[in-house]
Order: C-alpha cells, then structure tokens, then sequence
C-alpha cells in the first residue's frame, strides 16, 4: 500500500499523531468551561467556550484529514481504523452542531450538557481506538488488574511472565529465549491491530507467513531471512528495525535470532536438540545470566533502611543504588578520602547488601581484609593504589560471587595468583604496576 501512495501524502499523514492532541485539549477545555459555568467567576465565560468549540472543530477537521493520509499508508487493522475515522468524523460535526446550537440559543442548558457528554464520549471511543492502531488493542489494560478487567468485561489478564530458565538444557531456544525478545521489542508494530508490514510476529505461525517484503524466517539461512535483515541493519537507514525511537535488540540478542535462523529455526527444540556447541551454550547462558554467568543480582532482595544509608554515608561513603527495583548497592569511597578500619566497619550494616565496593587510594592494609571478607556478595571490587601485599589478599576467602577485582598498583605478587585463582567466579583481575611475574592461566579473560 505504501508504495502505491505519493511520499508527500505519507509525509504528511505522520503529523497525526502530532496534531490529533489539539481537538483533544480544546474540546476537553470547553467541557470543562461549561462545567464551571455557574460559578461567579465564570459566569460570563460562554464566549470562550463557544471559542474552544471552534478550534476543537476546526483542529479536529485537520486532524480527520492527516489521519486519513496516514490511514493510506496501510498496515493497520482495517475494522480499527473505520471505527476510528468515523468516531472522529462524528466527533467534528458534533462540534459544529453543539457551536450552532449554542450560537442561536436554541436549547436549555440540559441539552448544551447533553450535547457535551456526547463530545467526551465520541473523544474516549476515538482515543481509544486511534491508541489500539498505534499501540494494539491490549495496551491500556495489559496491566490493569482482574477486578478492573471483570468490571470492563474482560478475561482474566493472561500471565506474561515467560519460564524462567535455571538449565540452559530445560529451555526452548524459540518459546522461551526468543519469543520474549520478539515481545519486549516487536510485537508492539506486529500485532493483529498493527500489522506493519503485514507482519505478525506474535506466534511462530504468525511470524513463518512472513509480510510484503518476503519471508521473515528462512530455515537455515539468516542472510535471506527479511527479520534479521532489518534488525542488522545500519541503526540510520529508514528500514532498520525497529524503528527510531524504540530500543533496538542488543548485539546479543541479534547473534541469538541469527544462530537459531541457521539451525533450522525450529519452533520447539532446545540446544540439545540443535547439537549446540560449548560456544552456543555459552552465549545463551550468558545472556540469560545462568550457569557461571548467575550472579547474585538475579536474586530479589529487600530494600535496606534509609538509616542505614545515611550511617555508611556519614562514615565517608558514597552510596547509590544499582538501578530501579535492583536493591543492591554501589559504594565508593567519598572525593577520593583516606578511610579508617573503624568507618569500614560501618560497611558491616549492609553486607548483604553491597555488591560494588571502590576502595581506590583509601588508604587500605592488610588488616582491613577481613572487614572486606564479611561482604559476601561482592561482584565487583577495587583496591588499587592502596599498601596492600599478597597476606591481605589471601584472606579473601568467602568472597564466592566476586566477578571482578582490580590490585593493581599495590605490592602483590605471583602468590596473591594463587589466592586468587581459587575464586572460581572471577572473570576480571587487573594487576597493572605490581610485583606480579607470571600470569593467571586457569581463569579465562583475567588481564594483566
């Protein structure tokens, strides 16, 4: 369809969801306006009411005519998009008929309101309809909870949450590693209301019809598969997907879709049943964050006291929480300040807590490691430019989940590498500018 349509009618089509917004507040405007009609300081208001009335009308005629350029663009439902249009048709004479009518005098202010409450529900029902085309049709009530969907005759809300996978060997590669990534990043312009492309990419029967542009899946060849085409596209070329605006899959998630395409793409296997190698089950494992890649991020915690934040930050520290309902904690050492043991203890109060530690240049020995041992999820520590020797280091024993360390520019040597390589999760140690002369051969990814 689009290609069918002059580009400047397209062009400016888009604009409708720019300009549909000005009916919306004019005419809720001068609903309102009638509303506090009576009050004294606005009882001489019905000229402005009668002005609002106009720019909603006139606004919404403009709105009618984008819309329906951008309607010729094509992939939308055409039964949305019917209602939608003549919804908003109505609502534009509706406001020129309620003009009229209160222009001539010819109602009592029952029928004015009568007339309003008929404008509000014709602007709800175009909304509404014109948010299921952009968004689909689940959007607004996705989330609502089940007494609101009974109340508003609607199923149960349908469990979105996808099997979480413990064992790369228990998982689905399709179902249950790529079809919540098709979720997350797809669906919203692939749906049944939305069909861009005349694409729809909410079923793996769906998704194998492929759309306009030929298939989207290829079994076997990922070059020729229209899906991964787009994904891997230049981010500036007007095809890439998905579009501006939107968060586009990650590296990651593109070498996923890309290996299941060239091994068969099946609806139902798992790696085992693909003959996945080591370096397969790897990428999956790491980007599910299981096998050697769980950390203790994966597991929910409490949010701590606020006073206890305040007593760490008061003995010197910065304190910040990782990110949104993550309640592990970053702490780091305030304006790079010498500390003593006795502040660190303070560190004590949220052990479970701290996951990132930045001890740089605090003026840290080897008589504050046991303090620093206590704080058994730590993913990630630093202690460079501080006086510490391979003693201090060797009594890093329950630190199980520590992913990354750095020594560097301390006065360790080859006998800290052998404390260190007990830590079966380390993955980074850096020992730039120290006495160390071998290297860390059993860990992979330890640098120098």
């Amino acid at each position: 369809m689009e290609n069918q349509v002059n580009d400047f009618v397209i062009f400016i089509g888009r604009f409708h969801p720019l300009i549909v917004h000005l009916p919306i507040g004019f005419l809720i405007l001068g609903f309102i306006l009638h509303l506090v009609a009576k009050l004294e300081q606005f009882k001489n208001s019905d000229h402005i009411t009668d002005f609002t009335l106009l720019l909603g009308g006139v606004s919404a005629i403009g709105a009618c005519i984008i819309g329906y350029m951008l309607s010729l663009e094509g992939g939308y439902s055409e039964d949305a998009v019917f209602i939608h249009q003549w919804s908003g048709v109505a609502l534009t004479v509706c406001s020129f008929v309620l003009l009229a009518i209160r222009k001539k005098q010819l109602s009592n202010p029952k029928i004015q309101r009568v007339g309003f409450i008929i404008i509000m529900v014709l602007l709800t029902t175009t909304g509404h309809f014109g948010g299921n085309l952009t968004h689909g049709s689940t959007y607004l009530v996705q989330y609502a909870p089940n007494p609101i969907r009974a109340f508003a005759g609607l199923p149960p809300k349908l469990d979105r949450n996808y099997k979480k996978i413990d064992n790369i060997d228990s998982a689905l590669v399709f179902e249950d590693v790529l079809m919540p990534i098709l979720d997350a990043k797809c669906i919203s312009c692939h749906n049944e209301e939305k069909l861009k492309g005349e694409l729809l990419l909410s079923s793996y029967k769906d998704m194998m019809k492929g759309g306009e542009s030929g298939k989207a899946i290829v079994k076997g060849n990922s070059s020729a598969s229209e899906l991964y085409k787009r994904i891997t596209l230049a981010p500036d070329d007007e095809n890439f997907m998905p579009p501006e605006g939107k968060t586009p899959l990650s590296k990651e998630q593109v070498k996923l879709i890309e290996w299941w395409i060239e091994a068969g793409a099946k609806p139902k296997a798992s790696l085992l049943a693909l003959n996945a190698d080591r370096e397969v089950r790897d990428k999956f494992e790491k980007y599910l964050g299981i096998g050697k890649y769980k950390t203790i991020l994966n597991a929910p915690i409490d949010p701590i006291n606020p006073s206890v934040i305040k007593t760490i930050e008061s003995a010197g520290f910065n304190v910040t929480v990782l990110a949104k309902e993550v309640n592990y904690l970053d702490v780091s050492v305030k304006n790079g300040e010498k500390i003593t043991k006795t502040q660190l203890e303070t560190l004590k109060k949220a052990k479970e807590h701290i996951v990132w530690l930045d001890l740089k240049n605090a003026g840290i020995t080897d008589e504050y490691f046991g303090v620093i041992n206590s704080l058994p999820n730590l993913l990630r520590l630093r202690l460079d430019r501080n006086e510490i020797t391979d003693k201090g280091v060797a009594e890093l024993t329950d630190l199980k989940n520590l992913e990354y360390i750095n020594l560097s520019f301390t006065k360790i040597t080859d006998e800290a590498l052998v404390a260190i390589n007990k830590m079966g999760n380390l993955d980074k140690v850096y020992y730039y500018g120290t006495e160390v002369k071998g290297s860390l051969s059993v860990q992979e990814g330890i640098s120098r």
